[in-house]
């Protein structure tokens, strides 16, 4: 029989999984520490999931934006692939990366202001997926399925597929070479660290006045920097060009 749920109780309880497999990953996190979190028992905890697996599923139900009403409890846990597969979902609602692609694709001629808007999707994109990406992120070492999505398909390739946008800007056309990729990866963590890491800092590390819109100029800029930097040493190294 399906339990009649209190009001705002089963996402008061998802955002305390939320947190805690954030901060501790999947093995050291307790059901007693979500409990607690979410302010009921152990007891009351385990009449709205099943299990700590079906924990984690709820928990990435919620930072997917999946509803949650329409939930039977107590929630059984319907196995990883499945929970990997709402995530890999909700990437591709949030991937609004438009000048990115048709950079890629070469119907746009690459310049400083397209590797600028570039930067902007990319941080808008990260800005709305922020906690799941920080779930993802702490979870993946524990989670082969979450690490080859998140860390390989995605981060890695859009790294090499960054660094072969900026060749163009530099008119080289062969592959990107190690620094190059590495040029790209920084670019993507200062993005990364101005849409998402930022709003974690401890109020002594933060810093004074820093509004979205600056940040996101700022993130944007400096991406566009570091990419054609890169890019342009490239150039200079070949004699041929």
């Amino acid at each position: 029989m399906a339990r009649k749920r209190a009001e705002g109780k089963l996402e008061e309880i998802a955002d305390a999984a939320v947190a805690c497999f954030s901060e501790l990953g999947i093995r050291r996190t307790e059901m007693a520490d979500v409990a607690k979190a979410a302010g009921v028992s152990a007891g009351t905890l385990y009449l709205y999931v099943s299990s700590k697996e079906a924990l984690l599923h709820l928990a990435i139900l919620r930072v997917c934006a999946r509803p949650l009403a329409s939930l039977t409890l107590p929630l059984e846990d319907p196995g990883i692939g499945a929970t990997v597969e709402i995530f890999a979902a909700r990437v591709k609602e949030v991937r609004h990366w438009p000048t990115f692609d048709a950079a890629l694709a070469g119907s746009v001629s690459i310049s400083m202001d397209v590797l600028s808007a570039i930067g902007r999707e990319l941080y808008d994109m990260l800005h709305e997926a922020r906690r799941a990406i920080w779930l993802v992120d702490r979870c993946a070492r524990e989670v082969p399925a979450f690490e080859q999505l998140h860390a390989l398909d995605l981060r890695a390739r859009h790294r090499d597929q960054l660094a072969e946008i900026a060749l163009k800007l530099a008119g080289v056309s062969s592959g990107p070479s190690p620094e190059q990729k590495l040029a790209a990866r920084l670019a993507i963590e200062t993005v990364a660290w101005a849409a998402m890491h930022r709003l974690r800092e401890s109020s002594t590390n933060a810093i004074a006045g820093l509004g979205d819109d600056g940040a996101r100029e700022t993130a944007a800029e400096s991406f566009a920097v570091t990419l054609s930097t890169a890019a342009m040493r490239s150039r200079r190294n070949r004699p041929d060009i």
